[in-house]
């Protein structure tokens, strides 16, 4: 087998996001994968019966906020956006909901029936942002693709300070981004539906809103719309599927059934690595200049390298990396028809978007719910996002047929559950089918009817998870927990970075998981590693590696297909029919 320049241990989406970019700029390059295909984290199978299509994990894609878009040609290479303009909505028992569009003017007839003090002061907020647009965008861009600089989230705690002084709110910027979001949603907004609906898309984005230092971050779902929210034709895989032939096109190399025993350190520097005995080349030795690792902290600290080479003290605080949020177990429901909420009298457009929660109903619900998960107790009352793809693209599943993925979120070793005691990580198998009962059960309140549309339903748990993507310890979905002591400037921990972002203490060693921002479908930490590397390989001033985060959304948002999966009565008069 030939050497590379750069060798990646892992086929994930952002270990081929690096792969891609440095192919294309010229390096040799071989990405090694576990599996029989990529993509762990970005899957999209059948489960059973056949048409149905079900994103086992990346569920709702964001690269269209990603300089990949354009730099990498995603397009070109198969992936084909699709979205519902109806594009986050959340229910709640009184029959009423509060919906995230497109179009603002009918966000702000949505949210003013319910919260209009609320939506004044989420319009004075946005005003300043919009007032400020060049400073807030590069903050955004800079903390999103870059590494989280003391002086750059200085001057975020500095952007806080001018709205929060013009809004007469005796608080500091520094103070705000310490803050709990549901304090800080709290404090600004008076209506429980405004506040929850926030919250309820902060914890989609990954982050649990009762932790320290999540407080600026809650707002980010302010303003009425969610923006790049999508699905692919065919599927979340689809993502996997153009970057993959992004890789082949440019000359890189993909190696399935071939996972990374080793990684081969000499003179104190990476120098490539070594196949394990049950590779499909078992035992090979791959040499290249620089080794990037896609697989999360642990196993590459751990256990491509060793206590031997990283020494007794990093292996013990690696050791102690936190993976406990967030976690999930996720019931895929395979149904006859489209549901239909009863907060469609209030406001059909939570029937044409594809994204959407129940439960929470309050914040009070909610801070208890949190609190619950963090001590290792499953909620009592089920709080639950959802998702129906196939509102976006029908192609997931048979004619006038649907998918549904709903997920909660869990603690990762239960020891407690509507009374019952529990057994820890050990206890997932016996209660995966009574927690999908119970989250069925709830969909059903919010949507009468809905159990009538199952034509069969199946359950992924945390372990589930993690024997599909061992990297993901205990099922982590974004490569290990943001909380504070692992996010911005300490992540993935003090120490583990030198010079960057994505530049290990291991010279050769860069990382493309577990790093700043964390594993997304933004493909952030594939583009910082990328970066880097090429930095390092005197490549990055490439005359096509010039794209902005953000920009290639906002140059096709008008014509990536909308609600091409959803009933026709909800879209008649809404000016949703096609493309905006």
């Amino acid at each position: 087998m030939r050497d590379y320049d750069v060798v990646i241990a892992g086929g994930g989406i952002n270990g081929l996001t690096v792969a891609a970019y440095l192919a294309k700029a010229g390096l040799s390059v071989g990405v090694f994968e576990a599996r029989g295909q990529c993509g762990a984290h970005c899957d999209t199978i059948e489960l059973g019966a056949a048409g149905f299509l079900h994103n086992l994990h990346a569920a709702w894609l964001v690269p269209a906020l990603s300089p990949a878009m354009a730099d990498l040609e995603l397009e070109r290479f198969g992936l084909d956006l699709r979205g519902t303009d109806a594009q986050f909505a959340k229910t709640f028992r009184d029959g009423t909901n509060v919906v995230y569009n497109m179009d603002g003017a009918l966000t702000e007839a949505n949210v003013t029936r319910v919260a209009a003090r609320d939506w004044e002061l989420q319009n004075r907020i946005t005003q300043y942002a919009v007032e400020h647009a060049d400073d807030a965008l590069r903050l955004n861009r800079d903390l999103t693709f870059g590494p989280a600089k003391p002086e750059l989230l200085g001057e975020l705690a500095r952007f806080h300070d001018g709205w929060l002084a013009e809004l007469g709110i005796p608080l500091r910027g520094a103070e705000l981004m310490r803050m709990t979001g549901l304090e800080v949603l709290e404090m600004l907004f008076e209506s429980e539906e405004y506040r929850t609906t926030m919250a309820a898309f902060a914890e989609f984005t990954g982050q649990w809103p009762v932790r320290r230092g999540t407080g600026a971050r809650v707002l980010g779902g302010g303003g009425g719309f969610s923006t790049a929210v999508h699905t692919a034709r065919g599927g979340s895989h689809e993502l996997t599927h153009a970057l993959v032939q992004c890789v082949l096109a440019y000359g890189g190399d993909i190696w399935t059934t071939c996972p990374v025993e080793r990684i081969i350190v000499e003179d104190g520097r990476a120098q490539g690595i070594r196949l394990s005995p049950d590779a499909l080349f078992p035992g090979e030795e791959i040499r290249a200049r620089a080794v990037v690792s896609n697989l999360s902290l642990v196993p590459t600290f751990l256990g491509l390298l060793g206590e031997e080479v990283i020494g007794p003290g990093w292996a013990r605080t690696i050791e102690a990396f936190n993976y406990d949020e967030p976690l999930l177990l996720g019931v895929f429901y395979a149904l006859s028809g489209d549901p239909e909420f009863a907060s469609a009298a209030h406001d059909p457009g939570v029937q044409r978007s594809w994204v959407g929660y129940f439960g929470g109903e309050t914040l009070a619900e909610m801070r208890s719910g949190f609190g619950d998960l963090i001590t290792g107790v499953i909620p009592d009352d089920v709080m639950a996002g959802w998702f129906l793809p196939t509102r976006a693209d029908p192609t997931q599943a048979p004619p006038g047929c649907h998918t549904s993925y709903t997920w909660i979120s869990v603690p990762p070793c239960p020891r407690l559950w509507r009374g019952q005691r529990l057994s820890g990580w050990d206890a997932w198998p016996g209660l995966a089918e009574p927690l999908a009962e119970a989250v069925t059960d709830r969909f059903e309140e919010y949507a009468p009817g809905f159990k009538d549309l199952v034509i069969e339903r199946h359950v992924m748990t945390p372990m589930d998870q993690e024997r599909n993507n061992p990297s993901a310890i205990r099922g982590n979905m974004i490569g290990g927990s943001a909380i504070p002591e692992q996010s911005d400037e300490n992540r993935p921990l003090p120490g583990i970075l030198k010079g960057g972002a994505a530049r290990s203490f291991v010279p050769g060693l860069y990382l493309s998981n577990s790093i700043q921002p964390y594993g997304a479908t933004h493909l952030g930490s594939g583009c910082v590693a990328a970066n880097e590397v090429a930095e390092d390989f005197g490549c990055r001033d490439m005359p096509w590696w010039t794209a902005k985060p953000m920009e290639w959304f906002w140059e096709n948002v008008g014509r990536i297909p909308l609600n091409l999966g959803v009933n026709p009565k909800w879209t008649v008069g809404a000016g949703a029919e096609g493309t905006p």
